[in-house]
């Protein structure tokens, strides 16, 4: 099979299999563009390769994802995510306050605190007051969960093993209390579970996300190894946080506001408008068209950079003759960027 690719993003292509035992192609574009306030994203000269392993922020099942892998065979909705820090509004230093995500309908909104910790003391555990700060790094290590060291086994709060402020209750020191909260959070209890909160990637070793990956026992090992268990979901490949993951596929032309996650306090921009389709090509002649869709869009403030990644999925039968990715933008799109988009597009159609 021959593979045209008319768009300026790397791509990739690979063969997956489901849960039923069939077979298919997948291929997988990432494009890469830096993020203008009050416009939409820009295509840039220099994209970003596809990322081919899941990154985190230290060691890998010890720190949170930073990355996901760009080797999801397919993803039945779009996730959202986010790479920032959340600021105190105006810049000044706050006890605590709430940091947003809107993109289009959807709507996230979290509860920040500053550094704070229980206390055990004659009548049981108090909860200091909240430290004045001016940034919180929005990373589930400030969200609460963790593990511990219990006897002989180790204690892991599955939804977020790295969390902070699921503690042994016998511990005598002071136990840091999680800074990343629901926005309706009650008063935090010492050894009450909170709500895992954040707006990046959720690993895939933890709950919920890895009960859709099925179930590995002695009778899949048996009878299905190693393919996939029967009860596996290809939800497990959505890796949004709670709320970012939407309902469907993402268009292209969502405006995305983020509120006290940069140090200007709020951004808002627009997403390219870009249409991808897959236009398979048969030995007998037949021209079958495929849609390819955005099933991911990470926002890394930081870096000023969003990353956005299409998939689509074709049958391996009849076999391919040539498989296609073909691309049209707005008008507007080809004047402001047309040193990178000339090299790719076939026609203005």
């Amino acid at each position: 099979m021959n593979f045209r690719n008319y768009t300026p993003f790397p791509p990739l292509l690979f063969e997956s299999r489901d849960e039923k035992r069939s077979d298919f192609g997948v291929v997988v574009l990432r494009g890469t563009f830096e993020i203008v306030p009050g416009k939409r994203i820009r295509l840039i000269q220099q994209q970003e390769p596809l990322v081919m392993a899941d990154e985190y922020f230290g060691e890998p099942g010890k720190s949170s994802l930073k990355r996901e892998s760009s080797l999801a065979p397919y993803k039945p909705k779009t996730d959202v995510l986010i790479t920032s820090d959340a600021h105190a509004p105006g810049g000044r230093p706050a006890a605590e306050w709430t940091a947003a995500v809107e993109f289009g309908q959807t709507k996230k909104v979290i509860r920040v605190t500053g550094p704070r910790e229980w206390r055990r003391g004659l009548l049981g555990w108090n909860l200091t007051q909240p430290q004045p700060v001016t940034t919180v790094p929005v990373r589930y290590e400030l969200a609460y969960g963790v593990e511990y060291r219990e006897g002989a086994a180790n204690r892991i709060y599955d939804p977020n093993p790295v969390g902070t402020g699921f503690a042994d209750p016998k511990v005598t020191e002071p136990v840091r209390a999680p800074q990343i909260l629901p926005a309706d959070a009650t008063p935090l209890e010492f050894g009450k579970p909170v709500p895992v909160e954040g707006f990046g990637p959720v690993a895939p070793g933890w709950t919920p996300r890895r009960d859709l990956a099925g179930t590995f026992n002695a009778i899949w090992e048996k009878t299905r190894w190693p393919d996939l268990p029967e009860d596996f979901s290809f939800a497990f490949y959505n890796t949004a946080s709670t709320g970012l993951t939407l309902d469907g596929f993402a268009n292209g032309t969502e405006t995305i506001t983020l509120t006290n996650l940069t140090p200007r306090g709020s951004l808002t921009f627009s997403l390219p408008r870009f249409e991808l389709a897959i236009l398979l090509r048969f030995h007998d002649g037949r021209l079958v068209p495929a849609p390819i869709r955005l099933d991911t869009i990470h926002i890394d403030v930081p870096e000023n950079r969003c990353f956005l990644t299409w998939r689509g999925v074709h049958p391996l039968t009849p076999p391919l003759r040539v498989l296609e990715v073909r691309m049209r933008v707005p008008d507007d799109v080809i004047d402001q960027s047309s040193a990178v988009l000339e090299k790719s597009l076939p026609s203005r159609s």
